[in-house]
């Protein structure tokens, strides 16, 4: 009788570890998926007006954006005499972006290798041939991490 009542609770204490264990794992990945493929959202549109505003600025010769998420990333080619107000350039630049409302978040810059940076990941977006998101997001997440604003 003893080992009869063992062999039951064996059994149901095995079938609940079993079920517990199949059920876990599988929810996990689905829901990561689901995250990954709304995390990018790409909008040129906005990145092709944030370009033109940068340019309106007295000084910037060219400029490049690229809109990730909530996140304005641009770029702008100042030469010239004008390389001394690379401070104020930026700041002006940052403050007509501003106006695009306060959902973003706006980080410009006037370094070069950046500028070529933004401009390739621009190319990339506009083009056929383009890097999985989750290599974009991180390109633009580490070039913002460089700009330092």
């Amino acid at each position: 009788m003893k080992t009869g009542i063992k062999t039951i609770l064996l059994v149901l204490l095995f079938s609940a570890l079993a079920g517990c264990g199949a059920v876990e794992p599988s929810k996990k990945p689905q829901a990561q998926g689901s995250q990954g493929q709304q995390q990018l959202q790409v909008d040129p549109e906005l990145a092709a007006k944030v370009k033109d505003m940068a340019k309106a600025v007295r000084g910037v010769q060219d400029s490049t954006a690229v809109v990730v998420n909530t996140d304005i990333s641009t770029a702008v080619k100042v030469s010239g005499l004008d390389r001394f107000r690379l401070k104020s350039i930026r700041e002006e630049v940052h403050e007509r972006l501003s106006i695009l409302g306060s959902e973003y978040q706006i980080h410009v810059t006037t370094d070069k290798k950046l500028f070529s940076e933004i401009q390739k990941i621009e190319r990339q977006i506009e083009g056929e041939k383009t890097d999985p998101p989750k290599e974009i997001k991180k390109k633009v997440d580490k070039i913002n991490e460089d700009m330092q604003g």
